[in-house]
């Protein structure tokens, strides 16, 4: 039924998503289990889950999950659900992450919550208490700008990105 049309384009394209969301969540779910950020999560509309220690959240048809394992991004209409796991890394329904339309909407979906949660952070405490928190990834050990980030992924999920790429 569905043929797997992953050419050289989409595998490019699958590739440059990964460069930027593999960081992106890593950081987000490392600052995401502390204990003062789940205070800020609950005010930001996180609720408690079932599973202990586990909160979650509705979001543009998707429900993001984020307990101290992983964080999980499930469509609320059943079509998939993308996962990070620091050991696994990021999967799409289990298996490697593509960039399929269901695998773009979940990852932008994510994507979307963490530039508002970046913004509202903001907005509440300011700019250097937002970037004060320090997203770190341990992929490359470098800090990253979340919402920077979210940016820069969002061109890449609506295949808006830049021409040339910075080493």
């Amino acid at each position: 039924m569905a043929s797997d049309a992953s050419g050289p384009a989409d595998g490019d394209r699958t590739a440059a998503i990964i460069e930027r969301l593999v960081p992106l969540l890593d950081s987000t779910h490392q600052v995401w289990s502390t204990a003062q950020e789940r205070r800020r999560l609950r005010a930001f509309g996180f609720r408690p889950a079932v599973e202990s220690g586990v909160l979650k959240r509705e979001w543009h048809g998707a429900q993001v999950r984020v307990g101290p394992e992983e964080l999980r991004v499930i469509a609320t209409d059943g079509s998939g659900e993308l996962a990070w796991d620091p050991q696994r890394g990021v999967t799409l329904d289990g298996g490697p992450f593509r960039a399929t339309p269901a695998g773009i909407a979940l990852a932008d979906s994510i994507n979307g919550l963490i530039h508002g949660y970046e913004r509202w952070v903001e907005a509440r405490e300011g700019r250097e208490e937002r970037l004060r928190r320090g997203h770190w990834s341990a992929a490359d050990r470098r800090q990253v700008n979340a919402l920077a980030e979210t940016r820069r992924l969002q061109r890449l999920l609506t295949g808006r990105a830049a021409r040339g790429r910075r080493s």
